[in-house]
């Protein structure tokens, strides 16, 4: 899997927030008389999606009201047929699918929504966890350490109080120092600032999707949850802090770019170099 193929459109595209009527054209439905192949499932999802980024829907984490309206029943409840989802951010006109069981095959219906009106819930992590579930696209080597089946650079440590994502594959060619950065005009040294952040949401939405998309059932959050900068800001890296980096006379070291103290204490925490390796961990208390 290559993380960085076409993560910088999907990035961009992620960060527009356009609104498209709730039920804006009738629901595109697919029907098969026996359970749809990989390729044609997500063969599909390209094509309707028109290469725009796809996210899966994690059935254990939040249920956005404009997904719920979709697969719930009146209670609440997701619907015994419903078998998976996906949210598609198609520039002005995003939609959803859903994969649910036929008495003979499946279905995949694409129905158009608008943003997510979910107001931020704080972030927490899904207990109990249970290993297989979240670590499913990856396989165990040696007992708590994981590496991804479509990539080896990507692997996750479990300890007893922490769980740590590592992706450590430096680029050809690093980020450029910024030199003398103390002596240069307050209008330079805020393009410099504003230019080493772009950087980091890039370092960031690569994270999501080597991290958070590969997992299922750790967060309480949705992937689309984490793009959404009205739940995220406060815990990103600050401008004094960028100034600060980029004092330095290191600044190819790891760098703290997001982090979150829990409810109950538990801290997540994602570290970037000027490099293109970067890490998440997960400190138990």
């Amino acid at each position: 899997m290559n993380f960085r193929k076409n993560i910088l459109l999907s990035f961009r595209i992620l960060a527009v927030a356009v609104l498209v009527p709730a039920w804006a054209a009738k629901p595109v439905e697919f029907a098969s008389s026996k359970a749809f192949s990989s390729e044609a499932l997500f063969g599909k999802l390209d094509s309707i999606g028109k290469g725009a980024t796809w996210m899966e829907w994690d059935t254990d984490g939040i249920l956005d009201p404009e997904i719920q309206a979709l697969v719930a029943d009146k209670k609440g409840n997701i619907r015994a047929d419903v078998e998976h989802g996906w949210y598609l951010n198609v520039p002005g006109n995003s939609k959803f699918a859903v994969l649910r069981k036929k008495s003979e095959g499946e279905s995949l219906t694409f129905y158009d929504v608008a943003k997510f009106t979910t107001k931020k819930v704080p972030l927490e992590i899904s207990e109990p966890l249970d290993p297989k579930k979240v670590f499913r696209d990856y396989r165990e080597t040696i007992r708590g350490h994981f590496v991804h089946l479509d990539d080896t650079n990507l692997q996750v440590t479990v300890r007893d109080n922490e769980i740590q994502f590592s992706y450590l594959k430096p680029d050809n060619q690093a980020l450029s120092t910024v030199y003398n950065f103390t002596s240069l005009p307050e209008h330079q040294k805020q393009a410099e600032i504003q230019s080493r952040r772009a950087f980091y949401a890039y370092e960031y939405s690569l994270m999501i999707q080597a991290f958070i998309a590969s997992t299922r059932g750790l967060f309480n959050w949705q992937i689309w949850h984490w793009y959404n900068s009205d739940w995220t800001e406060q815990s990103q890296i600050s401008d004094r802090e960028i100034a600060s980096i980029l004092a330095s006379p290191d600044q190819g070291k790891f760098v703290r770019i997001f982090f979150d103290k829990l409810a109950d204490g538990d801290t997540v925490e994602m570290l970037s170099n000027a490099h293109g390796s970067f890490i998440l961990t997960i400190r138990r208390r």
